[in-house]
């Protein structure tokens, strides 16, 4: 048995891990099946998500000018040596 703490943390009980192979800092991909949760290791690299973009970032095109606007402007700094 294990409790679900307020962050939705969860901590897998050692017989467990140890049963599974898992060890600190393993991967693992959580899945819901029917009732069921389901924490498995991931068999290839194909089941890693990529990286969901940051709801607060700008646009690419917009982030982009920010970026060579920036350069440009240390660009026309003095050297400071």
């Amino acid at each position: 048995m294990a409790k679900i703490y307020d962050k939705g943390q969860v901590t897998i009980p050692k017989h467990v891990r140890e049963a599974s192979g898992l060890t600190i800092g393993d991967h693992v991909l959580i899945e819901a099946r029917g009732g069921e949760v389901v924490i498995r290791k991931p068999s290839g690299v194909l089941e890693f998500e990529a990286p969901q973009p940051r709801r607060d970032a700008p646009p690419w095109p917009e982030a982009r000018r920010v970026a060579r606007a920036e350069r440009a402007a240390r660009r026309a700094r003095p050297d400071p040596r």
